[in-house]
């Protein structure tokens, strides 16, 4: 009798995962999360959602992945079945629109100049006498609306590699932009990110993996056990969640004081 319970417990594992090989992949552009790079799909949340599934004897092929504009993707992600979409906002008007496997990693919207400017600001309403880039319909931006800033005040620029390059090459005082993926294309120009700073913090935001709300349980608990599995810390203080995560910053981050 316990073999048979034992074997009807693999039979409905196997059945699951079975099911779970036909996962269809959505991934919003939004690098070092989700992107293209020399015509492959890459990104953070790329590299754990292979290391996920691979733990869980699940099929991942990137060249699977649908990447398209956040807007196009979340879109789909919530019509098809048995779909997974990366990397999303933990947002309580999303909560209950899928289920959710994390965190991946927590970023901060803010404003970021350059250390030598020595820029203080105590809040988002007087900004005269400052030049600040935003790019335009980003979250970072929103979060800015929502806290009393004037896009009037604002120059917006259509791409965040505009309003990089602007920063850097001294054409504007600050960048209203999410820290992570500015430290990513910092690190990509060859700049040294220690020469900037979070002047201003809007809004945390913790990015997951979102998964359609009628995905099996079981194979969501799975996967969410692997992902904490990976941030667990070895015997040297090291885990490979972190490993993933200096792939992408060399160990580089953006100095910040809570106020």
């Amino acid at each position: 009798m316990h073999v048979i319970r034992r074997f009807l417990v693999l039979l409905l594992l196997f059945l699951s995962f079975a099911t779970a090989q036909d996962i269809a992949i959505f991934a919003g552009k939004n690098p070092p999360f989700n992107y293209r790079s020399k015509g492959d799909i890459t990104g953070i949340s790329v590299d754990i959602l292979t290391h996920l599934f691979k733990e869980n004897n699940l099929n991942f092929d990137a060249k699977n992945i649908v990447l398209d504009t956040w807007s196009a993707v979340f879109s789909q992600a919530l019509v098809t079945p048995n779909s997974i979409l990366i990397t999303a906002s933990r947002l309580p008007e999303r909560e209950s629109m899928f289920q959710w496997i994390g965190p991946v990693a927590q970023v901060k919207l803010g404003i970021i100049a350059k250390k030598q400017s020595h820029m203080s600001l105590s809040d988002v309403v007087n900004l005269k006498g400052y030049k600040i880039i935003s790019i335009k319909n980003s979250a970072a931006e929103r979060a800015f609306i929502k806290l009393g800033g004037n896009l009037q005040n604002v120059v917006r620029v259509s791409t965040p590699k505009q309003g990089f390059r602007m920063l850097e090459y001294n054409r504007a005082d600050a960048l209203i932009t999410t820290d992570l993926p500015f430290i990513f294309d910092a690190l990509q120009e060859g700049i040294n990110v220690n020469e900037y700073e979070l002047v201003y913090l809007l809004k945390k935001a913790p990015y997951f993996i979102a998964t359609h709300k009628d995905m099996d349980v079981k194979i969501v608990k799975q996967l969410q056990k692997s992902l904490d599995t990976l941030k667990k810390l070895d015997e040297q203080g090291l885990s490979k969640y972190q490993s993933i995560m200096n792939k992408y910053f060399k160990q580089a981050s953006l100095s910040f004081k809570e106020k």
